[in-house]
């Protein structure tokens, strides 16, 4: 409803509609990532697309735009994401909003413990750059996973709190941007295969959107345990 400006997001977004698409959001990330782990322990036709890819970002690196996307990736490292995230969850606690706070800090915990799960599953080597020295596993992506649920949270959390479309607009394609640029720093600096970078945001959204269902399903219908989280 658009009332002087303003939206209703309780009226645009009910609770069955929000639960319905979070769990198609759950769905379909969670069968990208099992396709492409399936490619990658299979040997599927899947693995030429990290060589093509890699081919295609080769051509387009100049100075510039390799020193740009150096000082991106260094940004849009996990530790800072989490920092911010901090630092966001402490802002809500103090507008008493301790649900939101939980929700963004479990989430981003989720993402965190699955991604060092499939790390160290699967021990992937990175690919060889000679332009971005990048430690530990490759597959998949930290950097991929945590900007993408990070920025999946920010646009989901905050929406409701911008009363206007263009307010909404701005935070949903900043946040998608934002995502965007990390995934494309790491494949352009040649930190990860392609493969890494797309696990990496399937599981992203995978961990936010599992963990937005269950924060709905046992948390947003009791009432009384929500009003007692955000006194």
């Amino acid at each position: 409803m658009l009332c002087r400006g303003k939206l209703n997001v309780t009226t645009m977004f009910p609770n069955w509609a929000k639960n319905i698409l979070f769990l198609l959001v759950y769905m379909i990330s969670g069968l990208v990532l099992v396709i492409i782990i399936e490619g990658l322990l299979t040997g599927s036709d899947l693995q030429p697309l990290n060589s093509a890819i890699e081919e295609a970002i080769v051509r387009v690196r100049t100075p510039l735009l390799t020193t740009l996307l150096v000082w991106i990736t260094k940004i849009g490292n996990p530790f800072v994401f989490s920092s911010v995230a901090v630092f966001i969850s402490i802002m809500l606690i103090v507008k008493k909003n301790a649900y939101d706070a939980m929700l963004f800090l479990v989430s981003l915990i989720v993402a965190a413990i699955s991604l060092t799960v499939l790390k160290n599953i699967f021990q992937i080597s990175r690919p060889a750059s000679d332009i971005y020295l990048a430690e530990g596993w490759s597959f998949p992506s930290g950097h991929a996973t945590v900007a993408t649920a990070f920025f999946f949270l920010l646009a989901y959390i905050f929406f409701g709190k911008i009363k206007t479309l263009r307010g909404r607009t701005i935070l949903i394609l900043g946040s998608i941007a934002g995502a965007l640029i990390v995934c494309f720093s790491r494949l352009y600096l040649g930190a990860h295969w392609t493969l890494d970078v797309l696990a990496g945001v399937a599981l992203g959204l995978l961990s936010v959107s599992f963990t937005i269902l269950m924060f709905n399903v046992f948390l947003e219908e009791n009432r009384s345990l929500r009003k007692r989280l955000n006194l």
